[in-house]
């Protein structure tokens, strides 16, 4: 079996593009996988059509370990971070998925199967700006089964105002993506104690600030979570003993895709910390990140976007199944995703 074919598929959108990789072999299989987006999706898909897709064409698809450190070690001068491991991480991610419909399995298989039956999610909401429009966004959120609630706003009023919407026991998150100095966070972090919060996520600027954040956790004795703005297994290393997180958020579509999960997987066991993977689309990152949450022992919740009423991600996937706040394994093999290439 030979590699024939590596495309990127661009879904635009003003709010969330997504970016798809479509890998086919000769014998008519195709995996699809997805690279992370956030910014113009344009230096990504370039570095996958340039950079990492050449060094794939020809080759057998199953050897996954052995295209990666290929893929990697090729492109290493342009960087081991940003633009190269996204596009790396979309090739990946196709690799495992169409691994599994070779096999005609879950990837949760091919990791050694399922360490649990289903997992808990939260809905991860859009910043809103606006006490109406939030009520109704977690109203919806908890009549649609979730069992928590990430909010990306950056006024501790909104943490009362979830509160008083939210039933008794529900988990709230409260992610200000980077918004605050190490001083204001640290303030923040002490008047967010009085609304039940499980995490204060990414508190303070540079978001890779390890020492910033040990201290605002110290001080203030909120429970913190970071690291989907990592990249590299020693960064996770030192993220997890730097003293400053409670909760490892790592993005499967920036690490390196399912290869490098897992091994962050053994980090994370290796040093009893919590994954609660980061994921802001509906499409093969999602389902990928099912896979390794289930197959994986140090695994906690699990992100699941939720975006205004009436809003369908540009790729239209559809959203997993959520049963009494948690997911199951999809149906189907390979990562399980429905998904019809246009």
């Amino acid at each position: 079996m030979k590699i024939t074919q590596v495309e990127a598929q661009i879904f635009p959108d003003p709010l969330v593009p997504q970016l798809f990789v479509h890998i086919t072999t000769d014998e008519g299989l195709e995996g699809v996988g997805e690279a992370w987006w956030g910014l113009p999706l344009g230096p990504v898909e370039s570095a996958i059509r340039e950079v990492l897709a050449p060094q794939v064409l020809g080759q057998d698809p199953r050897q996954i370990q052995f295209l990666w450190e290929k893929m990697y070690r090729h492109a290493y001068r342009y960087g081991t971070e940003g633009v190269i491991l996204c596009g790396l991480s979309g090739l990946d991610l196709a690799l495992w998925d169409l691994l599994g419909k070779q096999h005609g399995v879950p990837v949760a298989h091919l990791m050694g199967g399922l360490v649990r039956d289903s997992i808990r999610v939260y809905a991860s909401l859009p910043p809103l700006r606006d006490e109406g429009r939030l009520r109704a966004e977690i109203q919806r959120a908890v009549e649609a089964g979730f069992k928590g609630v990430k909010l990306h706003e950056v006024e501790v009023r909104m943490a009362a105002v979830a509160r008083e919407v939210l039933p008794d026991g529900f988990a709230l998150m409260f992610d200000v993506n980077g918004h605050f100095s190490p001083v204001e966070a640290e303030d923040v972090a002490r008047r967010l104690r009085d609304f039940q919060v499980t995490w204060f996520e990414e508190p303070v600027w540079p978001m890779q600030d390890h020492e910033a954040m040990r201290r605002v956790r110290e001080r203030s004795g909120m429970p913190l979570a970071a690291g989907e703005n990592e990249y590299q297994l020693r960064a996770f290393h030192r993220l997890m003993i730097s003293g400053a997180v409670d909760y490892v958020m790592a993005e499967i579509a920036k690490i390196g895709g399912l290869t490098m999960a897992r091994k962050i997987s053994a980090l994370a066991e290796l040093l009893n910390f919590p994954i609660c993977p980061h994921c802001y689309r509906i499409g093969p990152a999602l389902y990928a990140d099912i896979q390794w949450a289930l197959s994986h022992t140090p695994m906690d919740w699990l992100e699941i976007p939720w975006l205004p009423e009436g809003y369908q991600f540009p790729a239209a996937v559809p959203m997993p199944a959520i049963e009494n706040g948690e997911i199951r394994l999809p149906h189907g093999p390979g990562l399980g995703m429905p998904f019809q290439k246009e």
